[in-house]
């Protein structure tokens, strides 16, 4: 039996599904590709007839595996910074690719796969995803292999989630600002932006739509004269919205219907430094 044959069983018996690959590619050797996939040991068996073939894992619901992929020097450095704005990723289960990493995550459900939407080098493989499992082999000769087999999956941070979900924001007006905007935000803004989140996140139930509605009212006020950007105010409220549980009570369209209407109201009064 081939390495990869017996890595494809173990994997099936630990109630992971497979598929083959090309010998030393990234392709799916079956027509269907990662539909494919099964933990039925017979079929297992057929599928690696050509011992060489890699072992293919789909992401999302079937596996359970929500995977990270950090592609070289450009993924490394966008989610050193990420980690910088939201706090380090915890420790999972990682294998080692001839790039970067793959660090496998819990999936959390509804997670779809994209390329980039994270941060430049960053995919994410979830729904309708696959990924190359280890011991596969690379075109080049790396192979694929856990950095600690034995390591579980942790469960990704909420901003991780958010940003795999959630489409790069967009304005979230129909209209661009109609008041001229300076440019010299900095210290100021950022103080008074974590100030409103931090509150905003450790809001208890019945009282989150109003701190919601209020802190996004306070800090357009702060777009309005120059001192945050719109994206920057959206993705901390989402991420606020997330940490408080209002997003999943009252659903995301409710959510981004509250931050639409304060941000109509604060557009209209900016909020200059040394005045409230």
């Amino acid at each position: 039996m081939s390495d990869l044959l017996a890595a494809a069983l173990d994997y099936a018996v630990n109630g992971v599904p497979v598929f083959p690959v090309e010998p030393r590619g990234k392709k799916p050797a079956v027509k269907r590709s990662f539909y494919a996939a099964t933990t039925n040991p017979a079929t297992i068996r057929r599928y690696w007839t050509d011992p060489d073939r890699n072992i293919g894992i789909p992401t999302g619901a079937p596996s359970g595996v929500l995977v990270l992929d950090i592609d070289g020097e450009e993924g490394e450095a966008s989610l050193r910074s990420l980690e910088a704005k939201h706090g380090a990723l915890p420790k999972t289960r990682t294998v080692l690719t001839r790039r970067g990493h793959h660090l496998w995550f819990a999936y959390p459900g509804a997670i779809p796969s994209s390329i980039a939407q994270v941060g430049e080098g960053l995919d994410v493989r979830a729904d309708g995803g696959y990924v190359v499992a280890p011991p596969s082999i690379h075109e080049t000769g790396h192979i694929y292999t856990f950095e600690d087999p034995h390591r579980q999956l942790a469960v990704a941070p909420a901003w991780l989630i958010i940003a795999a979900r959630i489409k790069p924001t967009r304005s979230i007006s129909d209209a661009s600002l109609t008041r001229p905007i300076s440019t010299y935000g900095g210290a100021y803004g950022q103080a008074a932006l974590r100030a409103e989140i931090a509150m905003l996140a450790a809001t208890p139930r019945g009282s989150r739509n109003h701190a919601l509605n209020k802190a996004a009212f306070n800090l357009f006020r702060l777009v309005a004269s120059g001192e945050l950007t719109e994206t920057e105010v959206v993705e901390s409220l989402r991420h606020a919205c997330s940490a408080n549980g209002l997003a999943q009570d009252d659903g995301w369209n409710s959510v981004a219907a509250t931050i639409r209407s304060a941000r109509t109201a604060g557009i209209r009064l900016p909020r200059l430094r040394g005045r409230p």
